[in-house]
C-alpha cells in the first residue's frame, strides 16, 4: 500500500498497539461467539463493566494544556485487537476474478468534553465479515453516531436492529426467488440441482432488489426505534452509514453525516503499490484506464484518489434545504438564531462549500429548527430517531449507491464525523495508503483526527472508523467511477479550508 515506514518500525507500532489493546474484547473474539448463552454472558459482562465505569467519577488526568494525557486517551479506545481477513464476492462461480480478498479492522475512541468528562461514547459500529444474510460471500459493515441525551441508546438500538432486519429481508427475498426458480424447473420437468433449497444455491439479488431491501430495513428500524419505550428518541437519534457486500457489489446506505470513502487506484494496478514508469506508460495507453473528472483534470495512473460513496445529508445541501423548508422547517445558523447575524435565507452560494473537500473553519453550520421553537437544532437533515424532527422533514430514508468492486478499489473507510470534521477525504485516504495493515490505518486515523480536534476545539468528539483493504481481480469500469466522481457536489471547489499541519504525538503508535 505504499507504506513509507520501515517494516521494523511498523512492527514496533503494531506491537505497542497490541499491548495497549490486549485487554479489550475486539472483533476477533466476538466473531467466534456462536451460541445464544455465550452472547448473553458477554452482554451481561459488558453491562456490568459499563455500570462500573459509569460509577467511577474519578476526574481524568490532564496535561498542562488541559488535554487528556496519553494514558487517559488509550483508556477511551476500543475495537479490533488485530486485522481480520475474509473472502467475499461470488464464491459459487469458481472464477477467481469474482472473489474479493478483504482485510479489515475497526477502532472507536470516546470523546472528551470538559464539562462532562464521563460522557458515554455515542458512536457504535457493527461488523459481519462473512455469511451475512446467509450469503456465502456477503458481509455488512456499519457505523452509527448517536446525538442528544440518549444518543448512545439510539446508536446501540440501530446497531442491534438494522443488521438483523436487513439480513432477514435479504433471506426472505432470496428464498422467494429460489422458490420461483424451482417452481419453473418443476413445471418444465427439469432436474433440480443438488441442495436446491440450501441458501448457497439461492439466486443473488440484483442491484435494485438489494437497494430496495436496504431502504425498507432503514425505514423499519426507524419506526421500531420510535415504538421502543426503552429508547427515548424524542430529541435524540443516530446517523447510520453502512456498506453491504453482495454478489460482487458494494452497496452504501447513508442516513445523516457519517461517511464512506473509497480509495481508488487509477489504472487498477492492485495492492502491489505504485507502478514503475514503464508500467505507467502501458496503463496510460489503455483507453479505459484514463480517469478525468468533471473539471477536465486527468489523474496520474498509479495514484490513489478519494472518491466519496456517500453525500453528507446536511442543510449545506441546497436540495436538502429545499426539502426541509417544504416540510415546515426553519434553517438557521446559531448566530442567526441568537440575532448576531441578520435573519436572512442561507446564501445560495453555500453549495460552493463542499464537505469532504473543504474544512468548515467557522463551525457555525446551518441547523434545522421548528418554525416557532428553537429546537431540535440538528446539523443534519436525516437520521434514525429524532421523533420531533421527523415532523419537519428529518427522516430515516437512506440515500443509496451501488458499485461493483473492481481492481482499482483498494481502500474503503466507513467513519463517523469525528474523523471527517477536520480531515478531508483525500487526507484520510492518504493516511490509510501509507499503512499496510487496516488496524494500523485505523490507529493513524484516530491519532490524526484527535490531534486536529485539539487544534480547533477544547473538546473532542467520539471518533470511530472501520477500514477495509480490498483486492479484486475484476477489471475496472472507468465510466462507472467517473459517474460516481462527477456527481454534482464532487470535484474541486473554491476552498474555504485552512492550511492544516499534521504533527504526530503518536499516543498509540510510539
Amino acid at each position: 500500500m505504499g507504506c513509507t515506514q520501515s517494516t521494523q518500525q511498523h512492527e514496533e507500532d503494531l506491537s505497542v498497539t497490541e499491548r495497549v489493546m490486549g485487554g479489550r474484547r475486539g472483533i476477533d473474539k466476538s466473531e467466534r461467539i456462536h451460541s445464544k448463552s455465550e452472547k448473553e454472558k458477554i452482554a451481561a459482562k459488558r453491562s456490568k463493566a459499563l455500570a462500573q465505569a459509569a460509577d467511577d467519577k474519578t476526574p481524568p488526568k490532564l496535561n498542562d494544556a488541559g488535554h487528556l494525557v496519553a494514558e487517559e486517551v488509550v483508556k477511551r479506545i476500543m475495537g479490533s485487537v488485530q486485522s481480520k481477513e475474509t473472502i467475499l464476492g461470488d464464491v459459487k462461480s469458481g472464477n477467481g476474478e469474482d472473489l474479493i480478498h478483504v482485510r479489515y479492522a475497526a477502532l472507536s475512541q470516546r470523546g472528551y468534553y470538559p464539562d462532562d468528562p464521563h460522557k458515554e461514547n455515542q458512536d457504535d459500529y457493527y461488523i459481519c465479515g462473512s455469511k451475512f444474510g446467509a450469503g456465502e460471500g456477503d458481509a455488512f459493515f456499519a457505523v452509527f453516531d448517536g446525538h442528544g441525551d440518549k444518543g448512545h441508546d439510539c446508536a446501540r438500538f440501530a446497531k442491534n436492529r438494522l443488521p438483523s432486519i436487513l439480513a432477514a429481508k435479504i433471506k426472505k427475498q432470496r428464498a422467494a426467488l429460489n422458490a420461483k426458480k424451482i417452481k419453473t424447473m418443476t413445471e418444465n420437468k427439469q432436474e433440480k440441482p443438488k441442495n436446491a433449497f440450501h441458501p448457497s444455491s439461492w439466486p443473488y439479488l440484483d442491484a435494485k432488489e438489494y437497494e430496495n431491501v436496504c431502504r425498507q430495513a432503514h425505514i423499519q428500524c426507524n419506526n421500531e426505534m420510535h415504538d421502543e419505550k426503552k429508547v427515548k428518541d424524542f430529541l435524540s437519534g443516530t446517523t447510520a452509514i453502512s456498506v453491504g457486500f453482495h454478489a460482487g457489489r458494494m452497496t452504501v446506505s447513508n442516513v445523516g453525516d457519517s461517511r464512506a470513502v473509497l480509495g481508488y487506484r487509477v489504472g487498477g494496478v492492485g495492492l502491489e503499490g505504485t507502478p514503475a514508469e514503464e508500467e505507467k506508460k502501458e496503463i496510460s495507453s489503455e483507453g479505459d484506464s484514463e480517469l478525468v473528472d468533471a473539471n477536465g483534470v486527468k489523474y496520474e495512473p498509479g495514484s490513489i484518489i478519494a472518491i466519496p460513496l456517500s453525500d453528507d445529508q446536511t442543510p449545506y445541501r441546497r436540495d436538502e434545504r429545499t426539502r426541509l423548508e417544504k416540510a415546515g422547517a426553519r434553517i438557521r445558523t446559531i448566530d442567526q438564531l441568537e440575532g448576531r447575524k441578520p435573519l436572512k435565507p442561507i446564501d445560495e452560494n453555500v453549495d460552493d462549500f463542499n464537505l469532504g473537500v473543504d474544512i468548515d473553519e467557522e463551525g457555525d453550520m446551518p441547523r434545522v429548527y421548528c418554525q416557532d421553537h428553537n429546537y431540535p437544532g440538528t446539523a443534519f437533515s436525516r437520521s434514525l430517531g429524532d421523533t420531533i424532527a421527523e415532523d419537519i422533514g428529518v427522516n430515516g430514508e437512506p440515500e443509496i449507491l451501488t458499485k461493483r468492486v473492481t481492481k482499482g478499489d483498494e481502500i474503503l473507510v466507513i467513519a463517523s464525523d469525528g474523523v471527517f470534521e477536520f480531515l478531508t477525504n483525500q487526507r484520510m485516504i492518504d493516511i490509510c495508503a501509507a499503512c499496510d495493515d487496516p488496524l494500523h490505518a485505523c490507529t493513524k486515523l484516530l491519532e490524526a483526527s484527535y490531534e486536529q480536534w485539539l487544534s480547533y476545539e477544547l473538546r473532542t468528539d467520539d471518533i470511530t472508523c472501520i477500514v477495509l483493504f480490498l483486492q479484486s481481480g475484476k477489471a475496472d469500469d472507468t465510466a462507472e467511477v467517473s459517474r460516481i466522481m462527477n456527481k454534482a457536489q464532487n470535484g474541486p471547489k473554491s476552498p474555504k479550508m485552512k492550511t492544516i499541519s499534521f504533527p504526530s504525538t503518536g499516543y498509540l503508535s510510539k
